[in-house]
């Protein structure tokens, strides 16, 4: 009978670089290195982020949302990783055993050994994913990599907590998963708002988050947005759908901006509103939140209209912290969402340079030149404040001026 053991190799001194290629970023070294921690993202699972601030990281890549983190760990960190894996809020908990060493490369051509890697699928990627209806969560995947030659005693140095779905590759690997992943099934649902539009617009930064939450435990679990036409949809195993029923877990609908923070008292969407079926599901209907509106013109009173256009696309535009940065229709009002709470500190900051307008010298550029102070929004579109800014004009050699 062959033996294994986890693949440990010594840690180097790793300086921090941080680049980018393409739609690419890289990091190389633990947070130790840089001097400061990985912060949270919004769409990882809740505690994910201790796992990836681990002192044993290696490297981490990013390609829209795709993020690959790279770990070089001793037996007793390998423990560690596990544990911290098994904490994160999320429904499956996969953990992969493999044969081999394995090598990342970095943009610049440099070669890094690992032994484990966390995956976690966002951004882009993750959009297109769900985009199938799959009956496939996408939760965060952790692999750990061996040498099929190894000493087996050391998996009696490795733990596996309960809820750990093990997928073990390597034959000769004793280590058994208590954790089984269940069969489910995709369900819709429709959800609108009281106008009887669909309870999201994205091009003003407002979305409805779905969160599904259980009784006894803290933290809910992300399982996607409602879609521009107002539809949901997400996999559900018989005892998940049978949970719904018993009041032992709930889904809400939490609508705002991505940094909204969702509760559990959210509004609920009640599992009866659920359907296999997408042609059969009847819509549920939230109230629509209230916009902050706001008016950009130029100084001779006209709309911020660019003629001619610098570059193809080009429009002048304003960003707000939370709301991010919002279009301006033809008459100079733009809108954008806040929580009340986001509001106030807004405010309550100091007043930046958030209007953006495209350079005539530089493609796809815009520089932040004036500000549109936060207290000029208003809720109701007739009393929204008026920002008046110079026009830019292209000089006759080509450069740009600003009135």
């Amino acid at each position: 009978m062959r033996r294994c053991s986890v693949l440990v190799v010594a840690l180097a001194v790793l300086s921090c670089a941080r680049g980018s290629y393409g739609l690419a970023e890289e990091e190389v070294g633990p947070d130790s290195v840089r001097g400061h921690p990985t912060a949270e993202q919004t769409g990882w699972p809740a505690g994910i982020v201790e796992l990836l601030r681990h002192e044993s990281r290696v490297y981490l890549r990013d390609v829209n949302g795709d993020e690959n983190f790279y770990f070089r760990a001793s037996p007793d960190e390998i423990n560690e990783l596990i544990r911290l894996f098994s904490e994160a809020r999320m429904r499956d908990h996969e953990l992969w055993i493999k044969e081999g060493e394995k090598h990342v490369g970095t943009f610049n051509g440099d070669e890094i050994s690992y032994n484990v890697n966390l995956h976690i699928i966002g951004g882009f990627v993750l959009s297109h994913l769900r985009s199938k209806e799959s009956p496939d969560t996408y939760d965060p995947t952790l692999t750990v990599y061996v040498d099929p030659g190894g000493d087996e005693a050391l998996w009696k140095q490795i733990t596996l907590p309960d809820n750990i779905i093990l997928n073990n590759e390597v034959a000769s690997c004793p280590l058994q998963g208590k954790g089984i992943k269940p069969e489910r099934k995709v369900w819709y649902a429709r959800v609108l708002f009281n106008d009887s539009t669909p309870a999201a617009d994205f091009e003003h930064g407002l979305s409805t988050r779905i969160m599904l939450w259980e009784k006894d435990i803290a933290g809910g679990v992300k399982l996607g947005s409602v879609s521009r036409e107002g539809y949901f949809h997400a996999a559900f195993s018989d005892k998940e759908i049978a949970n719904l029923e018993a009041g032992r877990s709930w889904l809400t609908l939490t609508v705002g901006n991505w940094l909204t923070e969702a509760k559990r008292r959210d509004p609920k969407l009640r599992v009866e509103r659920l359907a296999p079926d997408k042609q059969t599901v009847q819509p549920v209907r939230i109230r629509k939140p209230k916009f902050y509106y706001g008016r950009i013109l130029f100084e001779d009173g006209s709309p911020p209209i660019l003629d001619p256009l610098p570059w193809p696309g080009a429009e002048v535009r304003v960003d707000f912290p939370y709301a991010g940065d919002s279009a301006i229709d033809s008459e100079g009002f733009f809108k954008v969402y806040f929580t009340r709470e986001q509001y106030k500190k807004v405010k309550a900051e100091k007043v930046r340079k958030n209007i953006y307008v495209p350079s005539y010298e530089e493609k796809n550029t815009s520089t932040a030149l004036f500000a549109f102070p936060p207290s000029k929004l208003s809720q109701e579109k007739k009393k929204a404040g008026v920002v008046r800014i110079p026009r830019p004009t292209p000089k006759p050699n080509g450069s740009e001026t600003t009135g």
